[in-house]
């Protein structure tokens, strides 16, 4: 039993240490690219993360990713070589939503200056078309893990990824303020 505790905790840990880097990168890429902005003569002339930047953070990522997951599924050896050859397939397919998923971060950060309803409702749809591609790229390769595997490594796959996306997007909006605590910090001004 403590053996899991333990297990747990490693585990914790190393979400916490995937998620501060992916902070500090997605934090870093945004002031990035806010201060070519301000240092541009034009604001047209920003283009956002180039395609170059976005690839190697999502690179990182899912590097730190895919050790994570290692340590949260329990593959045997004779389902190994099919359980990650279908992982790295997953992570490939992966790779254009998260690519949409930090340019729609970037985008609803310089959106704040200017939030009009019509802004507030495309973002929204954006979020909910990316969750939606995402669960159902999580449920397709889940099948696919289960059918090459078994049930029981495919319920980990499933958790993990849960598990890692949830803790991800918490460390991401604990760090960006929402719309409303910018309005609320403005009116008490």
């Amino acid at each position: 039993m403590c053996d899991i505790f333990l297990l747990l905790k490693d585990c914790t840990s190393l979400a916490k240490n995937y998620c501060m880097k992916f902070k500090i990168i997605l934090l870093a890429s945004i002031f990035a690219g806010t201060a070519y902005t301000s240092y541009s003569q034009t604001p047209a002339s920003y283009s956002g993360t180039s395609d170059a930047e976005a690839d190697a953070i999502i690179n990182l990522l899912g590097v730190q990713k895919k050790e994570a997951v290692s340590k949260l599924v329990s593959v045997s050896a004779k389902d190994s070589v099919a359980f990650w050859k279908i992982y790295d397939q997953y992570q490939a397919e992966n790779r254009k939503t998260a690519k949409d998923r930090l340019q729609l971060y970037e985008h609803t950060a310089n959106a704040y200056s200017n939030l009009t309803p019509a802004v507030a409702d495309s973002l929204a749809s954006l979020y909910f078309a990316n969750r939606m591609g995402q669960e159902k790229t999580l449920e397709e390769y889940y099948k696919k893990i289960k059918a090459a595997t078994n049930p029981v490594v495919a319920f980990q796959f499933y958790q993990a990824e849960v598990y890692l996306l949830t803790a991800i997007r918490a460390q991401i909006m604990q760090q960006i303020p929402t719309y409303g605590q910018l309005m609320n910090a403005s009116k008490n001004k």
